[in-house]
């Protein structure tokens, strides 16, 4: 597959996963105080069997291009880890609020439900996941390519 075919597809797949991150959200009841417990089940969690395979396909499509275009090559290397390190590290932290404010939420209310329901799936799939997980592909493609790079220059 050619390098403009790839861009398409994973672009296509991006979007695809961009959308069903709005559906899983759209699916997931909100807890409100006063109101009764939903009986509904869980219809998100459909979403996600179709959500996690299109994301591992995401992130080999991103990790094939990276690599294909060498974009980690053009430029300074350390500093682009560093710079990834830190957005990894904000989103990750965004991720944990996210969770805790849900969990506060929910807190003793739903405990026959265990943490997978339908109160609870924006805890997991989520922009911040999306983003973090991301940022930890390019994270460690850099970090791979710094050390390559120190590796060659040594020889």
């Amino acid at each position: 597959m050619n390098t403009k075919s790839l861009r398409i597809a994973t672009l296509a797949v991006f979007l695809i996963n961009i959308v069903l991150i709005f559906l899983v959200d759209l699916f997931t009841i909100e807890m409100l105080p006063d109101k009764a417990i939903s009986g509904n089940g869980n219809p998100a969690v459909i979403l996600w069997f179709i959500e996690l395979p299109m994301y591992l396909l995401l992130l080999a499509g991103i990790a094939l291009i990276v690599h294909r275009e060498r974009y980690l090559m053009h430029h300074n290397r350390a500093r682009i880890s560093i710079i990834l390190l830190v957005l990894l590290a904000v989103s990750i932290l965004l991720q944990v609020d996210k969770a805790q404010r849900i969990h506060d939420q929910i807190d003793g209310l739903i405990d026959e439900f265990g943490w997978l329901n339908q109160y609870t799936n924006t805890i997991y799939i989520n922009f911040y996941s999306f983003l973090s997980g991301i940022l930890l592909m390019l994270f460690i493609q850099s970090v791979i390519t710094l050390i390559r790079y120190r590796f060659n220059q040594t020889r």
